[in-house]
């Protein structure tokens, strides 16, 4: 295997995928969740915004992780991640790790 230590971006993944690269060890789906920061086919999202505090959406309507589909919705994970829960960080770390995973089985 190639290993590349460190690279988290989307655009740098795809890059060294396409460069060779098959392994990566990067904290940014997990150190960014607990920073309230969601990733998305559409962009990065910060679920401490405002606009979110009545959203009954999950984070991303196409993803398939445990998060998306558990009825999680973005109102109660920034609910959650103003009351300073630690249950926040983890179910958006479990949908940032999924929407990694989906991306490089594109």
């Amino acid at each position: 295997p190639r290993y590349l230590m460190g690279v988290g971006y989307e655009q740098d993944i795809v890059h060294a995928v396409r460069s060779g690269i098959d392994m990566f060890d990067c904290v940014l789906p997990t150190r960014n969740a607990r920073n309230a920061q969601a990733f998305t086919r559409s962009g990065r999202m910060n679920l401490k915004n405002a606009k979110f505090a009545e959203d009954d959406a999950p984070i991303d309507s196409s993803c398939d992780c445990a998060t998306c589909t558990g009825g999680y919705s973005r109102a109660y994970i920034r609910h959650l991640l103003n009351a300073s829960e630690s249950m926040a960080g983890s179910l958006v770390a479990t949908h940032n790790l999924r929407h990694f995973q989906r991306l490089m089985l594109d």
